[in-house]
């Protein structure tokens, strides 16, 4: 436990607050803070926006919403500096986001139009992975480069 807390001290969910209110009519698969910051989260929704929030100093905000895919956001990731937000969406595209100020960065649609179901920033390098709904297999890998990305083809698994 942290410090000499209890169990029940450390889960008394004391000071909870609810900051998710403008997606009161979907789903929201997925909430994650920024790196090395405990005061910045985000979550997406099946509304089709990424929320951008401070939880402190308080209260707890949205910063930014950030709207433009045309269906369901089903994933998200951060980038190791905290300053590109990558969406994974189920109209079939990838959208690269600056959540400093909501602008989109990069749309990048999935050659086959599938939906893409989830992305995840490489840890060393800031390189994409995102899976897709097209074809079973090893997911296609993105390479960001200074402001966008582009489809580089996976190679095929062995049989």
């Amino acid at each position: 436990m942290a410090g000499d807390t209890t169990l029940s001290e450390n889960y008394a969910f004391a000071g909870v607050y609810h900051v998710f209110d403008q997606h009161t009519d979907s789903a929201v698969p997925k909430v994650q803070f920024a790196h090395d910051d405990r005061h910045l989260l985000a979550c997406c929704s099946l509304d089709g926006t990424i929320s951008v929030c401070r939880l402190a100093p308080g209260p707890p905000a949205v910063l930014r919403v950030l709207r433009g895919h045309g269906g369901g956001v089903a994933d998200f990731a951060w980038s190791l500096s905290n300053d590109v937000l990558v969406s994974a969406s189920l109209d079939g595209t990838l959208r690269l986001w600056a959540p400093a100020d909501g602008r989109c960065i990069r749309r990048v649609p999935d050659p086959d139009g599938a939906a893409l179901l989830c992305c995840a920033f490489q840890p060393l390098n800031n390189n994409l992975t995102v899976v897709s709904d097209a074809a079973p297999g090893t997911p296609p890998h993105l390479s960001p480069g200074p402001l966008g990305a582009s489809w580089v083809p996976s190679a095929s698994p062995g049989p």
